[in-house]
């Protein structure tokens, strides 16, 4: 037989039910939220990310972050799709790659617009022109900016593109490659553009310059709720802070990014002027995916090749949120 518990014995464990009940929900609001993780590519492109790093803003903004430092921005989101990144930093053309390929992510912004490339070739081997690359050797840095620059190089000359010989390396051998005279010439972003002008000397030549293309190097995030809006928010607006640095203290930026890339503080200046830091989303950014995307397709750099909705992986919420002028995007 089951006797009523008396009236103090319930209240007592109804107070230790609301205790512990207390006790969880506090420790749920104490408990830290899992930190994000961000890769950064170590190029001075994608300086805004760099700076709001080195310049604390990321902390400022309240993320507990992680990063990532990787050799560009394809590296970046292939850390993002293996599940290793919450965010990446990204130029256009990986993202062109990685879409065909069926890879799942949003676009936030773009930080930079670029026109860092150059075509490198040996002039000491009579490489001087568009025109003498003909039966040559091109270097390539495969499924990048830089893969993309050299064949918009080739469809826009009136060279035959089928008379060059593609030759797809990495970004750590390419400019030795070139040095050795393995290849002719060669399609870079910098510094390894830079690079290859000092070791060149008067043995190199630029033969195609930043007017072929305008890169935009992007912050990129997991689908929703993978990376929410607020984080995202937070992210872009820690970029917003490191791009303000950039215009206000244009000296100091170059200084403090010279230092986290350990390169000559010559090297940034002379790059600085090929860069224009905003964060933005514009209808830009669709055209050129888009166009990318025809020449993957035309190439047969893709074997996907049907076009991706660009627009479908474009979530313009979180800069809506800090600047509505900043997205111009017909969504």
């Amino acid at each position: 037989m089951n006797l009523p518990m008396p009236m103090p014995c319930r209240l007592l464990a109804a107070l230790r039910h609301a205790v512990t009940a207390a006790a969880l929900c506090l420790a749920a609001i104490a408990a830290p939220a899992a930190p994000l993780t961000l890769a950064i590519a170590d190029l001075p492109a994608f300086a805004p990310a760099l700076l709001a790093e080195a310049e604390g803003y990321f902390a400022a903004e309240g993320l507990d972050l992680k990063v990532i430092h990787c050799i560009n921005g394809r590296r970046c989101l292939q850390h993002l799709t293996d599940g290793e990144a919450d965010a990446a930093t990204v130029a256009d053309t990986p993202i062109v790659f990685a879409a065909h390929a069926g890879a799942r992510f949003e676009i936030l912004g773009t930080m930079t617009s670029s026109r860092e490339h150059r075509l490198l070739a040996r002039a000491d081997r009579g490489v001087r022109s568009l025109a003498d690359l003909k039966g040559r050797r091109l270097g390539i840095l495969t499924g990048t900016s830089g893969h993309y620059f050299a064949d918009s190089v080739l469809a826009l000359g009136t060279l035959d593109p089928a008379t060059v010989t593609r030759v797809p390396l990495a970004p750590g051998e390419i400019v030795d490659r070139l040095e050795a005279g393995d290849i002719d010439a060669a399609g870079l972003y910098q510094p390894l553009a830079q690079e290859a002008i000092r070791r060149l000397g008067a043995r190199g030549a630029v033969v195609a310059d930043a007017r072929y293309y305008a890169a935009t190097m992007n912050l990129v995030g997991r689908l929703a709720p993978g990376l929410s809006d607020d984080d995202a928010t937070r992210l872009l607006r820690a970029l917003r802070r490191a791009c303000a640095l950039i215009q206000e203290q244009p000296a100091r930026a170059r200084a403090q990014l010279a230092r986290q890339l350990k390169l000559d503080a010559s090297v940034v200046d002379a790059l600085w002027p090929d860069y224009d830091f905003r964060i933005t989303l514009e209808q830009t950014l669709v055209t050129t995916l888009e166009s990318e995307s025809r020449w993957a397709a035309r190439e047969g750099v893709v074997a996907n090749k049907a076009m991706p909705d660009y627009l479908d992986r474009i979530r313009p919420g979180p800069l809506r949120a800090l600047d509505r002028r900043a997205v111009t995007l017909v969504k």
